[in-house]
């Protein structure tokens, strides 16, 4: 470990601090946990959809109703006026944005939010599917990853791209559209009000600056945890359980198949490969190579994040790297939503079970 640390300051006190390549560190750092997640079972049941009228509706006017003449009342002694209450929010998105489109399901209410030490830093990981061709673009992977270096540890926290929730701004939709819609603040406000968690910072990566820092480090040899046979373009790929060499391209294949499995085991599957990425990085070859990641990833990789607010970040990412008990990984899995169709669209989206999630989140 201190030969890690006198190679992180060699290279660090030789050239300017790319603020990409710490980002990266500190991902990768935190994402190094167990591959299947948390499943916690004892889901309660749904209760199903309510359709929602249109919230820009029309209101049907109330019938006038005369009213009887009554006595004139006999005037009282004058009282002091008691004070109104704060008024609140008639709508049920409260101070959040408005939909501007009606939704196929009641909105629901937005979540408590959850409180954080003052120095835990939430960051939210976003996977794009956007091609050089252009077009429309989906976040396949979201990841939430909490650091708390007061605590020493961090939290991983993947959510399906199918979750069926409200978009601040837009209307009840699938998650993985609200980057597309609202950039990163509509991201952020999704996961504040479904999720309860307030989002600090974001960095997003597409499939090309994926496959080329794999390719970069020389592949990396992901842990299989579970039998797999699924196809990717052309190919059919089998993998048992174990340590398999993979490139870029294999890699990414790898977390998006989904013919013969489920998005929930592409959860599984994504954090397996981020799990090779932080021991392919922290390893001697690799570390050596963050100069030409830097290169790869400076045009790639889009966030937020400044390099004063990661740099307080890294002793907590060299101790998770001694110690991955540190690091704990939850999921939203099949046993926290319900399988569903939008009438009008056809569409198969995954209805949360919000109180399942809130027990998820409470314990991680």
């Amino acid at each position: 470990m201190m030969k890690f640390l006198l190679r992180l300051k060699i290279f660090f006190d030789q050239q300017p601090l790319p603020r990409t390549v710490i980002i990266l560190l500190v991902v990768v750092l935190a994402a190094c946990s167990g591959i299947a997640g948390s499943d916690l079972p004892g889901a309660l049941p749904s209760t199903g959809p309510l359709v929602t009228a249109d919230p820009f509706a029309t209101a049907t006017p109330t019938p006038f109703i005369p009213l009887l003449p009554t006595a004139t009342p006999t005037p009282g002694p004058t009282s002091t006026p008691t004070p109104l209450p704060t008024p609140t929010s008639i709508y049920i998105w409260g101070y959040f944005p408005a939909p501007v489109e009606s939704s196929a399901i009641e909105i629901p209410a937005p979540k408590p939010r959850i409180n954080f030490p003052e120095d835990v830093v939430n960051i939210i990981l976003l996977g794009s599917d956007w091609r050089k061709s252009g077009g429309s673009f989906r976040t396949d992977t979201m990841m939430i990853l909490s650091l708390d270096p007061g605590a020493g540890k961090a939290t991983l926290i993947s959510i399906p791209r199918d979750l069926y929730v409200y978009l601040p701004g837009w209307r009840v939709d699938r998650i993985n559209t609200a980057d597309v819609r609202g950039g990163p603040e509509m991201v952020s406000n999704t996961v504040l009000y479904n999720l309860g968690i307030e989002i600090d910072y974001y960095v997003r990566v597409n499939f090309y600056g994926f496959i080329a820092a794999i390719d970069l480090l020389g592949g990396i040899y992901v842990p299989v945890g579970k039998y797999m046979q699924d196809q990717c373009g052309d190919r059919t790929y089998t993998y048992s359980p174990g340590l398999y060499h993979m490139d870029g391209y294999t890699a990414l294949c790898y977390v998006r198949m989904r013919k013969r499995s489920s998005d929930f085991d592409r959860l599984r599957r994504q954090q397996e490969v981020i799990q090779a990425m932080f021991n392919r990085v922290l390893s001697l070859d690799g570390l050596a190579m963050v100069p030409q990641l830097y290169d790869q990833f400076s045009s790639l990789v889009q966030t937020d994040i400044s390099l004063n607010d990661i740099l307080p970040l890294i002793p907590l990412g060299a101790k998770l790297s001694s110690d991955p008990s540190l690091i704990q990984s939850y999921k939203i899995d099949s046993s926290m939503v319900t399988s569903w169709r939008v009438p009008y669209s056809g569409a198969s989206v995954q209805l949360p079970n919000h109180e399942a999630i809130q027990a998820m989140l409470q314990s991680a």
